[in-house]
């Protein structure tokens, strides 16, 4: 279990931050912490990984170069409102009561960025994760989707292991904008995501029975 002084340390950088005002992620830093802290303090549950990326400047020559000029057009203001408050998120975490841990020494806490693909999958899915892809990387080339579904150009946004799979960002600079939506099968097969950005966020850091169930991933 992670103490008091160390989440106040690893959330140090998101102290009285919010987002774009008028959002409905304009307080999801403050939320976002509290989820963390409940998570925490769940008999049943040990955080394994926790790491938070600073604010994001939202406008300043870093952020136009690396995500309005890649994009080609504005990114909408309820995403842009979550990275001017995390440049990404790195969390994962197991339920102790697994069967695949009965008898055995579990990982102790590390402060470590797990959102590469590697560590996702480095315990055969037996944690639950939710990890976000730092918004100067978000467009990058080496972040887009490697099945590429014919007419799409989906860019990863979150691997998360439950609530519906991986969400992914879908760009069609035709139109200028930006779509959600939920890979299944290593994105064989996309669907929109039938809730809205705010809704989605705040449903994966609501403390329900699949987010601290002992069953593996999903």
């Amino acid at each position: 279990m992670l103490t008091e002084k160390e989440i106040e340390t690893i959330f140090a950088e998101q102290k009285d931050i919010k987002g774009i005002p008028g959002t409905k992620m304009e307080n999801f830093a403050q939320d976002f912490k509290a989820f963390v802290n409940k998570l925490n303090s769940h008999k049943d549950i040990l955080i394994t990984n926790l790491y938070v990326g600073y604010p994001c400047t939202i406008g300043d020559k870093g952020w136009k170069s690396y995500v309005e000029k890649r994009l080609g057009f504005d990114l909408d203001i309820e995403i842009k409102s979550f990275y001017s408050q995390f440049s990404y998120i790195s969390l994962r975490w197991i339920n102790v009561n697994h069967p695949k841990f009965k008898g055995k020494k579990i990982k102790k806490f590390k402060l470590l960025d797990c959102t590469t693909k590697s560590t996702v999958d480095d315990d055969s899915g037996n944690a639950k994760n939710i990890l976000i892809t730092n918004g100067l990387e978000l467009f990058n080339k080496n972040n887009s989707v490697v099945a590429q579904p014919e007419g799409y150009d989906l860019y990863y946004f979150n691997y998360s292991h439950f609530f519906a799979g991986q969400l992914v960002i879908n760009v069609n600079k035709e139109k200028q904008e930006t779509s959600l939506y939920i890979g299944d099968d290593y994105f064989a097969d996309v669907k929109p995501l039938e809730i809205d950005f705010p809704s989605y966020m705040y449903k994966i850091i609501d403390l329900n029975d699949e987010i601290i169930s002992d069953a593996a991933k999903d």
